[in-house]
């Protein structure tokens, strides 16, 4: 669906449980407030299901670095299977992946004031987008300065995978598919930047209402195995 198909979408009926956020409060805040500190989108991504009654979307933001650019993700619901979420990360551009390290996050349930504290956490993550995306761009850089031989990686598939619960079989078979046969050159390097990159590919085949919180787990256990600062 685009923005003007989503905004279509029948907003339910607020109850003294129940106060629904609506597609278009989340995405026309985002623009408001990116616009105001003057970066422009570069890309929407909006990713739907049960007709438009859920929601998973991205923005990716212009910028002047070739590799990496900022993201923000959401999601949202109208059913009740999924709580509101706000997250700001990066996106690697050659490829798509996400970056996100769940230092910017918010996530909470339809109710109450969820509508206001949401539009407050949006204003305060867009003011905080350029320290962020530096932190990102700093990990990033880290992670292409270790290396990370094939008994290495499998080590770690192995412990995200066993011990963990961080990835799914399904996107094992597709890490050990990109360290053999890497779909993007710029990830051959035996390395954790590609280790990274190869995981967060996999990460794709996440389920939407869990790709967010995946991404965020993924990238705390990272950063707290190598101390990554």
């Amino acid at each position: 669906m685009n923005k003007e198909e989503l905004y279509q979408v029948p907003i339910p009926i607020a109850t003294d449980s129940y106060s629904p956020v609506s597609h278009q409060n989340i995405i026309e805040t985002v623009e408001e407030q990116l616009d105001k500190v003057n970066l422009s989108i570069e890309k929407s991504t909006f990713n739907t299901g049960r007709e438009g009654k859920q929601l998973i979307g991205y923005m990716d933001i212009k910028s002047s670095f070739s590799e990496l650019g900022m993201r923000i993700a959401f999601r949202n619901s109208y059913d009740k299977t999924m709580s509101v979420a706000f997250t700001a990360g990066s996106v690697v551009w050659i490829c798509g992946n996400g970056m996100i390290s769940g230092e910017i996050q918010y996530m909470r349930k339809h109710t109450g004031s969820v509508v206001s504290e949401l539009n407050s956490k949006i204003v305060s993550t867009i003011q905080q987008l350029d320290d962020h995306f530096t932190l990102m761009r700093k990990h990033s850089e880290q992670m292409r300065n270790i290396q990370v031989d094939k008994t290495s990686a499998a080590e770690l598939c192995g412990r995200m995978f066993i011990e963990q619960d961080l990835i799914s079989s399904t996107q094992l078979g597709i890490i050990k598919r990109e360290l053999s046969e890497p779909s993007f050159q710029d990830f051959t390097n035996p390395n954790l930047w590609s280790l990274y990159n190869h995981t967060t590919y996999s990460l794709k085949k996440s389920h939407p209402t869990h790709y967010i919180q995946d991404h965020i787990n993924f990238h705390k256990f990272i950063e707290k195995e190598y101390r990554l600062v």
